[in-house]
């Protein structure tokens, strides 16, 4: 069985990551932690704006691809080095550009995840109000079953 923990680097997505791999353990599922970098020419899609701004090229995605897969690196290494490694589970990762809820869901659907591990909210507002939340497109159009973590006040 496979988790896949969707992670942004906001607080909450970082005790996404705690959350969901101490998850992942209990239930002896492989994790999968997940990131996706936006585009910020996607929020603009649609508007006449998008003419100001420009498209990321080739080299912008590659290169935040390349920082998004360091800051991920690093927050595994803290979920490993609290919680510990247990044998037995595959381990994996995946940093990918665009639209997060898109992203999650279609991997999910590609590699045939059997849960999803994902916050309740993100660093965001205006990509919130832009483009809707990333947790509820999740919920409502994965393949699988859904975990929406919500920290404790």
């Amino acid at each position: 069985m496979k988790v896949l923990i969707a992670v942004d680097f906001s607080p909450i997505g970082r005790e996404v990551a705690h959350a969901g791999y101490q998850i992942a353990q209990r239930l002896g599922m492989n994790p999968t932690f997940f990131h996706c970098a936006p585009l910020t020419s996607r929020f603009f899609e649609g508007y006449d704006i998008k003419a100001f701004v420009s498209p990321t090229s080739r080299i912008e995605t590659d290169n935040l691809k390349q920082v998004a897969t360091q800051k991920l690196n690093k927050v595994m290494e803290d979920v490993l080095s609290e919680k510990g490694i247990t044998a037995g589970l595959k381990i994996d990762e995946h940093v990918t550009v665009g639209d997060a809820g898109e992203e999650i869901v279609e991997y999910a659907k590609k590699n045939k995840f059997d849960l999803i591990v994902i916050g309740y909210k993100s660093y965001s507002t205006i990509e919130r109000i832009l483009v809707g939340s990333t947790a509820s497109k999740v919920a409502r159009y994965a393949p699988c079953s859904v975990l929406i973590y919500r920290p404790e006040d």
